[in-house]
């Protein structure tokens, strides 16, 4: 006769095995179809310092790498077959350091870098996501000295539009793509100029 230790064993491992069968038939997450990044302008801006940029901050479902969509009511869904190539805020982050010219009096910086700076850009999405027609970026940013008094600060708020070209679902990532990169070229203007105006005597 076998054990009772024999027995609990015996019925764990069919227990085991028969989770195993269950989870062997879940469906896989279904991959899509394209992937999109955000590009920096070619014409980079001249920095007047050293500056870190920070990741933006923004909710949730727009942080990650899905693109989407808000109707009329107000319900927000997710772009079917379509993606960022990471998380969206990371990719602006990285776009905005890289709209900068490199060589000149100060340089965009990541604070991965630990490298001190006087300056910092903090940032939040306010909407990014398609309404309709149209693919929205909104963005406040706020540029502000690093020291511990941090006196001195400057705020901006940047609103970007595109139309949607056409029906297609590649035609609403592009148009997302394309407000995404405007975004990043209209705050790297306001980096620019407000450390060349801070730099003057």
């Amino acid at each position: 006769m076998r054990s009772p230790r024999y027995m609990t064993r015996a019925a764990i491992a069919f227990g085991l095995l028969g989770l195993g069968g269950c989870l062997s038939v879940l469906p896989e997450p279904a991959m899509p179809d394209a992937l999109y990044q955000i590009d920096a302008p070619t014409e980079r801006q001249p920095l007047a310092a050293h500056i870190i940029i920070r990741e933006p901050n923004a909710p949730q479902i727009v942080a990650g790498r899905a693109m989407v969509s808000e109707d009329n009511s107000g319900a927000t869904r997710l772009v079917p077959a379509v993606e960022w190539s990471g998380r969206s805020t990371r990719l602006l982050q990285l776009a905005l350091v890289d709209s900068f010219a490199v060589g000149g009096s100060g340089a965009a910086l990541l604070p991965d870098t630990g490298v001190d700076a006087p300056y910092a850009l903090s940032s939040r999405l306010q909407a990014f996501e398609l309404h309709g027609d149209e693919a929205v970026c909104d963005v406040s940013v706020v540029l502000h000295e690093t020291g511990v008094a941090r006196q001195y600060f400057k705020q901006s708020e940047v609103s970007v539009r595109r139309p949607v070209a056409g029906g297609s679902t590649a035609d609403r990532a592009l148009a997302m793509k394309a407000a995404a990169q405007q975004c990043v070229v209209e705050v790297s203007e306001f980096v620019s100029k407000t450390l060349a105006e801070r730099a003057q005597p």
